[in-house]
């Protein structure tokens, strides 16, 4: 019995390419949900209660950016977990990022199944927050979702209202941050190097500021004697004319012919300086001369 060996084709592309083909891939799609965090800012960014909706219908013109389409997102998206909304554009970005510089694009999975939580938490959060004088709605700041979870939270602890919702606001807010690091992939490694690079910069920062602050000390310190050196030179020349004033005063009251006046005029002027003593014998003396 004959046996025939067949042989294997070879494939169309090796090893190298496929996995050039991937991360190319992988960056495109990356980039694909840095755009569309960009959209979803934007579309959460220009949101306005009084735009036309599903579940409004109105003549007003459209505010968002998007359009009509990014106006029947956000309404929705409002009135179920309000400001936590904004954990989408955040995540988008956060992985797009991630997947552009292939960095722990592994654990992409594992942590974006936690991202619903993550917006819950933040909704029971923002809804223990005074909504500001432009929030017109009738929930709060978390939406129907956070103003829900915050009312039966409240009336299973035992404290106050006041108490009860610093209470909640404290232990949301931890959980959405702790959860929010882990929703974007971030280690442990790389926490410590996002604490040493804060504070470094605040480092920086503070001393920045404070070589700006005694820089512009300096310059102000520097601004007063010059100031001070003027005001000093206008006292003291105002001092010479006034005493320039009275030499002057003093020889028309010695001298009474207009012609000797002008005379001694002239020579006080001439002499600033000089005494009237000592200019007094000088010109008694020019008339017997003449």
């Amino acid at each position: 019995m004959a046996s025939y060996t067949t042989r294997q084709r070879d494939p169309l592309l090796d090893s190298n390419m496929q996995a050039a083909i991937e991360r190319r891939g992988k960056e495109l799609f990356g980039i694909g949900l840095i755009v569309l965090g960009v959209l979803a800012a934007m579309m959460i960014g220009s949101y306005s209660p009084e735009d036309p909706n599903w579940m409004l219908a109105t003549d007003a013109p459209v505010q968002n950016w998007l359009g009509r389409f990014g106006a029947s997102l956000a309404a929705p998206l409002f009135m179920i977990i309000g400001w936590a909304a904004w954990a989408v554009p955040v995540t988008l970005w956060a992985w797009g990022l991630r997947l552009a510089t292939h960095r722990g694009d592994d654990r992409m999975v594992g942590c974006l199944i936690f991202a619903p939580i993550m917006a819950a938490l933040a909704a029971i959060y923002c809804s223990t927050l005074v909504p500001g004088a432009g929030w017109t709605h009738s929930f709060g700041l978390g939406g129907l979702f956070g103003d829900t979870v915050h009312s039966v939270l409240l009336t299973i602890q035992p404290f106050g209202a006041a108490a009860g919702t610093r209470i909640v606001s404290l232990l949301s807010g931890i959980a959405f941050v702790a959860l929010g690091l882990f929703v974007l992939g971030f280690t442990r490694p790389e926490l410590r190097v996002f604490g040493r690079f804060v504070l470094v910069g605040s480092i920086v920062l503070y001393t920045l500021i404070l070589g700006l602050l005694g820089r512009g000390a300096s310059v102000s310190m520097h601004a007063a004697k010059v100031a001070q050196a003027n005001i000093a030179a206008r006292r003291e020349q105002g001092r010479v004319e006034r005493a320039q004033i009275e030499e002057e005063a003093a020889a028309y009251r010695a001298y009474p012919d207009p012609e000797m006046k002008a005379r001694v005029a002239a020579v006080v002027r001439a002499n600033p300086a000089m005494p009237t003593s000592r200019v007094m014998p000088v010109i008694t003396a020019t008339p017997g001369m003449g």
